[in-house]
């Protein structure tokens, strides 16, 4: 289901636009089977398909930075280049984790970042049988939303329903809101602390994200994630 989101956030030209429409109609069925609330805004995105997306997309995000609507993390989550670089870092530190590597976005883009909390659901559908990979993955979404996606997507979202109002964003971004309220529940993630509402531009390109240390961040990440099951089986 995650994958929805993921392409709905995405410049919808070339092979974007047909994956959302696919991603539409596998989420026509899974969404009201995961919460009503997330069947009713799939059912309202799919009635805009039909409209010129990239002329919406251009309206609410703009070619390049849309200083009201900024679908990078670090908008809200830093406040000088070099906290940017180190929260990229971080984020693409949990990608390498899972085996992530190379994107054609930023790291802390909206639809990378959800494209990755799709990837981790998948692994963990498919690890079934798999007791210990199972719960590494389900550890990773619970550390993955409360460090970074669960932190700032609510954030966008709700700028992109008041920017993007009438076109297929609004209901992207009120669909995301309802499934993230959900995500969150399933994961029994409890409270998450949001970033302050306050977006700014730092930089377009936050430079090499290559870190030295890359390992020792990635291991750090383990370690999280294993906190967060020791946190869960209490």
């Amino acid at each position: 289901m995650p994958s929805f989101p993921a392409s709905s956030f995405a410049y919808p030209g070339g092979e974007v636009g047909t994956d959302l429409k696919q991603a539409v109609e596998v989420a026509l069925v899974a969404g009201p089977i995961i919460d009503p609330q997330v069947g009713k805004w799939v059912g309202r995105v799919e009635d805009r398909l039909a409209e010129n997306l990239e002329a919406q997309y251009q309206r609410v995000f703009t070619l390049s930075y849309s200083a009201e609507c900024p679908l990078y993390e670090t908008a809200f989550s830093a406040r000088h280049l070099f906290q940017q670089t180190q929260q990229q870092a971080d984020i693409a530190g949990f990608y390498r984790a899972f085996g992530v590597t190379g994107h054609h976005e930023r790291p802390d883009h909206l639809a990378a970042e959800l494209e990755f909390g799709y990837l981790l659901a998948l692994k963990e559908a498919r690890a079934r049988t798999n007791r210990e990979h199972r719960l590494v993955c389900r550890d990773g979404q619970r550390s993955f939303l409360r460090a970074h996606l669960g932190r700032w997507a609510p954030l966008i979202a709700q700028r992109v329903v008041v920017v993007g109002a009438g076109t297929m964003y609004e209901s992207a971004a009120r669909l995301l809101l309802a499934f993230l309220a959900w995500e969150q529940g399933y994961l029994r993630l409890g409270r998450v602390e949001l970033y302050r509402d306050e977006p700014m531009l730092i930089a377009d390109e936050p430079g090499d994200l290559t870190c030295p240390l890359a390992e020792s961040v990635v291991e750090g990440i383990l370690d999280r994630i294993e906190e967060e099951r020791r946190v869960a089986e209490v």
